[in-house]
């Protein structure tokens, strides 16, 4: 099993995650906010099933993103195997819901979309897209839930549904299907990620914020506290214990910059700011040197 296109956070949910930090965020967007959090910790919590519980020949790629007759589209997993392709909408739904063909009823009366029609919608745009690519080999769309805690009821007796409690056996299915490889396999995984968009155009936008309007400083990238223990090379948590490299966190909250101000220039004195001072220029300089290319003149350099 390869792991051709690895699963990473979005730009969109790192920013949202450092306005977080930052700001009041507006109720509607801190549900969005968790929403998409939640649905993230699902994609990893699939991607370590996966790692587990299949032994396959297998190209693995995860969050693609196409676009197709003018439709942006989005595929959390793609598995190529040697008699199929597989692709898969994780969902990480937790506590009880009954079926119903328009939408999931929770049994307090909250109804959600029902995610079937979205995995049609996805299935049927990624047909297309293959079949305009001359790929002919079997395609199998799947509903994944892998929160342990869910239960569906009144679910359809056939459905290209997966619980929880069958995703060690449906995996143990397919590593039995032990068919190579082919090269055509491999280039339609470089087809793949070359047709794939980094960003997406349909995301929400940010909300408005300014440089002034956000809050300074440095923040646990664990538990979101500001409440640190710095040391010349270590930093801990207060809050929840957690120990990384001030380099690490350092340069975590450099990128939060850059992805809140994309076009602004990173100079010294502005991440200086940025960090509210509780990080000396000259250990900011450094850091800044050794990590990223410097550009421009002594006095008016920047860095990329």
């Amino acid at each position: 099993m390869i792991v051709v296109k690895n699963r990473n956070k979005s730009n969109y949910l790192c920013a949202m995650e450092a306005l977080d930090k930052r700001m009041v965020l507006p109720d509607d967007e801190i549900q969005h906010l968790l929403n998409m959090q939640k649905g993230f910790e699902g994609e990893v919590l699939f991607d370590s099933l996966l790692e587990k519980n299949l032994d396959l020949d297998a190209l693995i790629l995860n969050d693609l993103l196409f676009t197709e007759k003018g439709s942006t589209f989005q595929v959390d997993s793609m598995i190529l195997t040697g008699d199929k392709i597989l692709l898969f909408e994780v969902k990480n739904y937790e506590g009880n819901f009954q079926f119903n063909s328009h939408h999931f009823l929770t049994f307090s009366g909250k109804e959600i979309g029902n995610p079937l029609n979205k995995l049609d919608e996805t299935s049927i745009k990624m047909r297309q897209l293959l079949c305009k690519w001359n790929i002919s080999f079997p395609f199998e769309s799947t509903l994944i839930f892998v929160n342990p805690t869910f239960t569906l009821y009144n679910t359809p007796t056939v459905s290209p549904i997966i619980f929880p409690t069958q995703i060690r056996d449906h995996f143990s299915r397919m590593s039995r299907h032990k068919l190579p490889l082919s090269k055509k396999h491999y280039h339609l995984a470089d087809k793949l990620i070359n047709e794939h968009q980094s960003e997406s155009a349909f995301q929400r936008k940010l909300p408005i914020y300014t440089y002034d309007s956000l809050k300074k400083g440095l923040w646990c990238t664990n538990c979101a506290s500001q409440d640190l223990r710095l040391t010349q090379r270590t930093c801990s948590c207060v809050a929840c214990g957690h120990n990384f490299s001030l380099e690490a966190l350092i340069l975590r909250q450099i990128e939060d910059f850059k992805l809140l101000f994309f076009d602004s220039k990173v100079t010294t004195s502005i991440i200086y700011s940025w960090f509210d001072a509780t990080i000396s220029m000259k250990r900011i300089r450094k850091i800044l040197v050794k990590n990223y290319k410097i550009c421009g003149a002594t006095n008016g350099s920047y860095y990329e």
